[in-house]
């Protein structure tokens, strides 16, 4: 499903135009992302938990040459989803 499909969608199933539902797919997703920025978790009750994940420093190595690298610290957004969205995707 494209973000043009999923607008028309929340459009036609909570009886809105498609401009006020682009409005608030835009505003969830800057609400979300400095949520997310300021370090905190964002939980959808049935969706699921949106949340900061830390990666510490490693040494691994390169594909094709075997030599080891050294990976550095990352910050990255990760997804939880909640029971009943798990459900929802293996019901079908």
């Amino acid at each position: 499903m494209t973000r043009t499909e999923l607008i028309k969608l929340i459009a036609t199933q909570a009886d809105l135009t498609q401009t006020t539902s682009k409005a608030v797919l835009d505003t969830l997703q800057r609400v979300i992302c400095q949520a997310l920025h300021e370090g905190e978790t964002v939980y959808l009750p049935r969706l699921g938990v949106f949340e900061v994940r830390h990666h510490l420093p490693r040494t691994g190595r390169h594909p094709q040459t075997g030599e080891a690298i050294e990976i550095p610290f990352k910050t990255v957004a990760a997804f939880k989803p909640a029971t009943p969205l798990k459900h929802a995707v293996n019901q079908g």
